[in-house]
């Protein structure tokens, strides 16, 4: 997939920080990873695995994989904290069920998230950290 454009809204993009994990979940679980790209910032950064973060295109690419399972997910805000223009976001998340492929999933973890307020007042990801500390 290609970065978008900063301009490019294909999502109602959260006013507030505390609906960005609800935000993520609904484009999650529409399988569109274009969707799913607009909430983050052109900066951000995804630590898929611990020790090993990545952004732009293989940042992209992470999250295609988890969509390539054709499962929903779910997040649950446990803490939001927010000064000025970042914010510290604490979400439990669960992705488990049985793929397209037939094989099952159970992936889940409590991620430890920084999301950046742009100039125009919505909220993106600037770190997506899915596993928080473990």
């Amino acid at each position: 997939m290609a970065p978008l454009d900063a301009d490019t809204v294909l999502v109602d993009l959260p006013t507030a920080a505390e609906q960005l994990p609800a935000a993520f979940m609904d484009a999650f679980n529409t399988g569109d990873a274009q969707r799913l790209g607009t909430l983050y910032a052109s900066s951000a950064i995804l630590v898929p695995s611990r020790d090993h973060p990545v952004a732009g295109s293989e940042l992209h690419a992470a999250n295609q994989r988890l969509l390539d399972y054709g499962l929903p997910i779910e997040i649950r805000l446990r803490h939001a904290y927010v000064t000025d223009d970042i914010a510290l976001l604490i979400a439990d998340w669960a992705l488990r069920g049985v793929t397209r492929n037939g094989d099952t999933v159970d992936l889940s973890g409590t991620a430890t998230d920084v999301a950046q307020r742009s100039t125009d007042g919505r909220w993106r990801y600037l770190i997506d950290n899915p596993y928080g500390t473990q």
